[in-house]
């Protein structure tokens, strides 16, 4: 029987390494200690060596690196898998145009699937680029590949209720979405779309998430303008800028990650409207029905992984046109010129039936989160609280009739440099990268996410020392009574 995390959660030192979930395909793996975490960003063997997975846009799922191993890596070269022969020559490309030397592009026996090879020296940037853009051979895929069945992307049953989900979620229309296979591609390529319109530069509006920054940053022909805070004053900032030369498109987080701030939209879509610039948001944050944004944006990406899954064992992410925005054709016609069915029928099966109870699962957790903000808010170990419901008018005009303020919260402790590690080690909630599971998660985002600019992040507003929480569907009694105890143990005078 796979392990019950909601009683029985990963947390102990002697945990490390083992999936989150117990599922050979889960896209998580638990780093149970903050000597862990470290040793997980500085390539530490005794914690590499323990993965038994990981999050697959970071670190190797087991299955993918047999497939590298078996088909991509000899003396001198290495490579990775992408989702087809196109996502690879991308991949290729952001190597060259990153100063990186020979590539060569390696088919798996007729599959979609096409591996890139690089000198060792150039491996760095190959995976960069599996990182940002997210075009990747699931786990599956690559236990397909290995056992020579066709790994294929096809209309089926599962597809089309995925689609229609979404598209009931966001308040569209099923020809507005497309799906990817993971969020990052659904950011890539609404990137792509909007650079194929026009030239110019893009504006991240706010703290983002790491890999949509450097989609901005690094991509081919990229240029960007960064306004961390995402304040008031930001804005006023973004309408000067715009006055002289406006951004081709503003990316945002609807909230942001990880300080759940949630940015003043239809102010942004004002002033995208009168420069005529595009707007694209990022609901994932929100979980799934939360928030009502398309009537905003101009494109709405959402990570899958997270809330619509659910069980913390897929990747996928959508991308939805808003039919009435400025330059919709425009970037339909963009979109379906870049866009193939890269999801493929093994994972997308996995996310129909996960999220077939997306709705009340979301709801449990919106409760659940609101009222461990309550007691964390109140606890004397903690210094500060980062969660949609603390500032709420922003987030408030966008919310959805029935909706929550999601379940995800940061949190900063007292003492923070003394006391968060302690505090963090002895916590009893699974401790690992991801979001959005029906079991709690913690991890140590700045270091995780920031581990080699943590001194940028800072400059940003983002402590070293923040834990995000992400808040499951466990008895709530229970699981605040697991906070204390930790808060409590780890914040006590040493003797």
């Amino acid at each position: 029987m796979p392990r019950d995390l909601l009683a029985n959660p990963l947390f102990r030192a002697d945990d490390l390494g083992v999936p989150i979930p117990d599922d050979l395909h889960a896209v998580s793996a638990c780093l149970p200690l903050w000597a862990h975490n470290i040793g997980y960003e500085e390539g530490d063997p005794f914690v590499t060596d323990n993965l038994q997975a990981a999050y697959p846009r970071f670190h190797l799922h087991p299955i993918v690196q047999k497939l590298c191993d078996r088909f991509l890596n000899t003396d001198g070269q290495k490579g990775l898998p992408f989702a087809s022969e196109r996502c690879a020559q991308r991949a290729v490309e952001y190597v060259r145009n990153r100063g990186g030397g020979e590539t060569r592009l390696v088919s798996f026996n007729d599959q979609a699937a096409s591996g890139v090879v690089v000198r060792t020296e150039d491996f760095a940037l190959l995976k960069q680029y599996w990182q940002h853009a997210g075009e990747n051979v699931s786990s599956r895929v690559a236990d397909q590949i290995l056992s020579n069945i066709s790994a294929t992307a096809t209309e089926n049953e599962a597809r089309t209720a995925v689609r229609q989900r979404v598209a009931d979620v966001t308040d569209a229309a099923t020809s507005d979405v497309f799906l990817f296979p993971s969020g990052m591609a659904a950011i890539a390529c609404a990137w792509r779309a909007v650079s194929a319109i026009a030239s110019g530069p893009t504006c991240q509006f706010g703290f983002p998430y790491v890999d949509t920054l450097k989609i901005q940053q690094r991509f081919p022909a990229a240029t960007c303008e960064f306004l961390p805070i995402g304040s008031n004053a930001d804005i006023d900032t973004l309408e000067q800028l715009s006055r002289t030369r406006p951004p081709l498109a503003v990316f945002c987080e609807v909230p942001t990650n990880p300080l759940l701030d949630t940015p003043d939209l239809p102010r942004l879509l004002n002033i995208a409207d009168r420069h005529d610039m595009l707007l694209v948001v990022d609901d994932t944050l929100a979980a799934c029905g939360n928030l009502q944004v398309l009537g905003y944006a101009d494109l709405l990406a959402t990570s899958l992984t997270k809330y619509f899954s659910g069980y913390g064992n897929v990747l996928a992410g959508s991308l939805v046109i808003n039919p009435h925005g400025k330059r919709s054709q425009d970037l339909r016609t963009a979109i379906n010129d870049d866009f193939e069915e890269n999801l493929s029928d093994s994972d997308v099966v996995v996310l129909a039936t996960n999220s077939q109870n997306h709705v009340k699962r979301t709801s449990t957790i919106n409760r659940n989160a609101m009222l461990l903000v309550e007691f964390l808010s109140k606890h004397p170990a903690v210094e500060s609280v980062f969660h949609p419901s603390i500032a709420r008018k922003n987030y408030d005009n966008l919310k959805s009739a029935n909706g929550g303020y999601g379940g995800l919260l940061s949190i900063v402790l007292k003492d923070a440099q003394n006391s968060t590690p302690k505090v963090f080690d002895v916590l009893e909630v699974c401790k690992g990268p991801n979001l959005g599971t029906h079991f709690t998660l913690c991890c140590p985002y700045t270091l995780l996410a920031h581990y080699d600019e943590l001194d940028f992040a800072e400059s940003c507003g983002v402590s070293r020392w923040l834990l995000r929480i992400s808040v499951g569907t466990e008895p709530i009694d229970e699981l605040i009574a697991r906070f204390d105890r930790a808060l409590m143990h780890g914040t006590r005078p040493s003797r």
